[in-house]
């Protein structure tokens, strides 16, 4: 039984991925910038003020563990 060698990253599929890593660095970074002003969050009895970039970023990680650990499982 031959085990079939896993298959290598060739040099032009690592700019490839370095090309799109550099790419959604640089559209993180000027959503970060576009979004500075602090806002007021309300939540029953929790008051708090933060950057809207934040407020939305917690809000996306709180969506995708949610999401994530409420699939039904088979």
């Amino acid at each position: 039984m031959d085990k079939e060698p896993k298959p290598r990253i060739t040099g032009k599929q690592w700019a490839s991925i370095a090309l799109v890593a550099i790419a959604l660095v640089a559209i993180a970074l000027v959503f970060i910038l576009q979004n500075l002003t602090y806002v007021r969050v309300e939540f029953f009895l929790f008051h708090t003020a933060a950057p809207l970039w934040l407020i939305l970023l917690i809000t996306l990680a709180a969506g995708y563990a949610i999401g994530r650990f409420s699939k039904r499982r088979n």
